[in-house]
């Protein structure tokens, strides 16, 4: 039997004899979920049978329960693993119930008159927190059981302080450039020496050390280090998720020996009400000698503090750090101090006067993360392009946009549709919102319906940090072309002009994306010449997307000639728009020299041109150059072309003219379109002869329209070989037809084959006849017999 569903199958099995309600509510709430359609009645028949009679439970029960997982295990992977889960669950729980009572020494100070203790239980059992016992002698007892609230894990799996993650316990990521620390270095507050002596105060006597603020105040990072700084380093920290159950804390506190604890509580609010933090389990903790750190915002803490009586009496008697968002001078002092080791805080304090310290170093990273996520289609793709258009709008010298603006801007990146005016409101509206009580990541500017990029943002880019790429070309071009009209924003225009060619101007000898760039500015207020000049710098230099400008304006310009090399780089590269143009120049080419050539007597350049015309859809001048390239001597060879376009036009007596030229040339794949005319003239025998003939010369498509004129006469067998013939030579037709024929006779395996054949081309009515097959050979078959026996 195999070990793993032997011991689970018991561990169930147990359970369910013992009649555990939790346990049959989850294993019938497991087995509901599964594919496996006949695991739950087989389940619910065990619960039924053996719930609550632990005397009865037996080999065949545990049978039953083995049978049940090897079945599940082998069908359905996720519901397994939850059963094993709650296997393993109740086999921990019936250890911790069944295991002995520790026995204490006898307390030597208050029984020092006692030698022994002899103490004894006999005649009972022990259930959970409650002793059945026929006996119990002696003096006081105390009995330690598994509490019905012990989700929480042992003091010794708490992690230490010193290997404790201040991010972990909610100290806001700041941002992080190359290989700095995760945080930076931390710079003194004025409440440290009143904070500092409640913590060393709490981790004598217990208590709660409570730090408050306005959002993004530094509480958390504040009490950090104040935690940090001021208890041992092996100090083991429980950080409960908000709502965690605490009613089991003190119990498991009971069993922690000689370590010293500490519950960090960030944002208290989340953890009160009846299960969380109570005055009454503040006070079981402080006798305890275990500190309790807290943070709350100034909002939340007067909400509670004044609010209901419960909360009242938890913080009635907890007197508060406050910390300020702004900061003091001093404060301010000891940050440039410390500003030159550290970026983030040389950022900060560059910043000060615009955003608080705590603020500019958590806000900015998490703006950048969310602004980064927002870029998914089941986001805000919209909302993540309008902040980056603001972004590389501040990088071009124009901080302060208007709104329409800061639209067209957006429909620059990536290749999407313009927004429409209620999906940029929309996006607007998510950009500018306000996140942690602070900043959204569009700010209103200066002047009414203008926005910017909030700071941080712009400085991120600047910086390099991933997420960010050039400015694209045509932002240059947009801030110029849109603002150059507008009187009040003539002042940023000139910056953005002098911002190009600081920027561009000294990298056009080293950096084709500069040439690229300045090209387009050239482009785009209308010299030519200069843009063409920058282009084939760029091009020459080595990019493919200047060359593919250049090939563009040279195209556009009927310089045709001239515009083919560069194209060609550009196509070559990937470019799918010189690509395009390229087809289109060399096109422009072939069709003038095979008309020169056609013109001149050239019967193949003819029917090179009908060819061309006949794709593009001009039949027409299609038939023209067809019928041209007959009079030169090609009418054999052009037959078959003419006749495809009288059967295009359904003209089928001039069309069965030219193809029965193309036959008795030779042409016998033109058999088959001779077959289809007469068809449509009603001659069916002398069709079928050249369907087969053409078949018979390897045309797939004569090979199945053979098949269908013998299946049409009522001769399926001999229709089903020429079925498989046009399917060994492609026809992906044919396979589907040889298995509708085989279907008609409920030779369901043969068929399947066919339409499993036909799937494998993407025939697109294959999966539609194997679902109904296989639905109607179902119903033909009694429930257990094998896939292979008809019943």
């Amino acid at each position: 039997m195999d070990a793993e569903l032997g011991s689970l199958a018991e561990a169930l099995g147990r359970g369910i004899a013992e009649g555990s309600p939790d346990l049959n509510a989850l294993l019938s709430d497991t087995a509901s979920r599964s594919v496996v359609p006949s695991l739950v009645p087989r389940l619910k028949q065990v619960l039924t049978r053996f719930q609550g009679k632990s005397g009865e439970w037996s080999l065949v029960a545990a049978q039953d329960m083995f049978e049940i997982l090897r079945l599940v295990r082998s069908r359905d992977a996720v519901v397994y693993e939850e059963l094993k889960v709650i296997a393993e669950a109740f086999a921990e729980d019936e250890r911790a119930r069944t295991a002995p009572v520790p026995q204490r020494a006898p307390d030597t100070a208050t029984n020092a008159n006692t030698a022994t203790n002899a103490n004894t239980v006999s005649g009972g059992t022990f259930n959970e927190p409650v002793v059945q016992a026929g006996s119990i002698p002696g003096g006081v007892h105390t009995y330690y059981g598994q509490t019905p609230h012990s989700g929480l894990p042992r003091v010794a799996d708490w992690p230490q302080l010193d290997r404790a993650s201040a991010i972990a316990l909610g100290v806001r990521r700041p941002r992080r450039i190359a290989d700095e620390r995760p945080l930076p270095r931390y710079v003194a507050r004025d409440c440290d020496p009143a904070l500092d002596a409640q913590v060393r105060a709490a981790a004598r006597e217990g208590g709660l050390v409570l730090v408050t603020g306005e959002p993004l105040s530094g509480k958390t990072r504040t009490l950090w280090a104040a935690l940090f700084t001021n208890l041992s380093g092996t100090t083991r920290i429980l950080h409960p998720a908000p709502g965690t159950d605490l009613r089991g804390l003190t119990d498991v506190l009971r069993a922690r020996g000689d370590a010293e604890c500490v519950l960090w509580l960030d944002d208290l609010d989340g953890h009160l009400g009846e299960y969380g933090l109570t005055a009454a389990l503040l006070a079981e903790l402080a006798r305890l000698r275990v500190p309790v750190l807290a943070t709350m915002s100034d909002e939340a803490y007067d909400a509670h503090r004044f609010g209901s009586p419960a909360h009242t009496r938890l913080l009635s008697g907890v007197d508060p750090v406050e910390l300020g968002a702004e900061w003091s001078p001093a404060e301010v002092e000891r940050l440039a101090a410390a500003a030159p080791d550290d970026l983030r805080l040389a950022g900060a304090y560059a910043h000060r006067a615009r955003h608080s310290t705590p603020a500019y170093l958590s806000v900015g990273p998490e703006l950048l993360g969310e602004w980064r996520r927002a870029r998914r289609p089941n986001a805000h793709p919209l909302g993540h392009r309008l902040v980056l258009a603001a972004i590389d709008l501040a990088r071009c010298g124009a901080e302060e946009v208007p709104a329409d603006v800061l639209r067209r801007a957006s429909d620059l990146y990536g290749d999407v549709a313009p927004a429409s005016s209620e999906e940029f409101d929309q996006a607007l509206e998510w950009a500018s919102g306000i996140r942690h009580g602070t900043t959204g990541m569009l700010v209103p500017g200066a002047e009414g319906g203008t926005w910017r990029a909030y700071g941080s943002l712009v400085e991120d880019a600047r910086d390099g940090l991933p997420g960010f790429g050039p400015v694209p070309l045509e932002l240059w071009l947009l801030v110029l072309r849109e603002l150059s009209f507008d009187a009040i924003a003539a002042p940023t225009v000139n910056i953005v002009l002098e911002r190009a060619r600081a920027v561009l101007g000294p990298e056009t000898e080293t950096n084709a994306q500069a040439l690229l760039t300045l090209g387009g500015i050239e482009e785009e207020f209308g010299d030519g010449e200069a843009a063409q000049a920058w282009f084939r710098r760029a091009a020459d230099a080595g990019s493919t997307e200047a060359a593919g400008r250049l090939g563009s304006l040279l195209f556009h310009g009927e310089d045709t000639a001239a515009a083919i090399p560069y194209l060609e780089k550009a196509a070559e590269s990937g470019d799918v728009d010189a690509q395009s143009l390229l087809g289109s120049a060399l096109l422009r080419r072939s069709e003038h020299w095979l008309r020169m050539a056609a013109e001149s007597g050239d019967g193949g350049a003819a029917i090179e041109l009908g060819d061309m015309c006949r794709g593009a859809g001009g039949l027409y001048d299609a038939l023209t150059w067809y019928r041209t390239a007959a009079e030169q001597g090609r009418k054999a060879r052009v037959a078959s072309r003419i006749g495809w376009v009288f059967h295009e036009w359904e003209d089928y007596e001039e069309a069965e003219k030219w193809y029965r030229i193309a036959v008795e040339a030779g042409d016998l794949a033109a058999a088959n379109d001779l077959g289809l005319v007469l068809e449509h003239r009603g001659a069916m025998e002398e069709a079928a002869l050249l369907y087969r003939q053409s078949a018979e010369d390897g045309s797939s498509t004569a090979a199945y329209n053979f098949g269908i004129v013998l299946s049409n006469k009522g001769n399926p067998v001999a229709a089903r070989e020429w079925f498989a013939r046009a399917h060994e030579l492609g026809d992906y037709d044919g396979a589907y037809r040889l298995g509708r024929s085989l279907m008609k006779e409920k030779r369901y395996d043969e068929a399947e084959e066919w339409f499993l054949k036909a799937q494998d081309m993407s025939h697109h009515g294959a999966g539609r006849e194997l679902a109904a097959l296989r639905s109607e050979r179902g119903d033909d078959r009694s429930a257990d017999a094998p896939d292979n026996v008809k019943a």
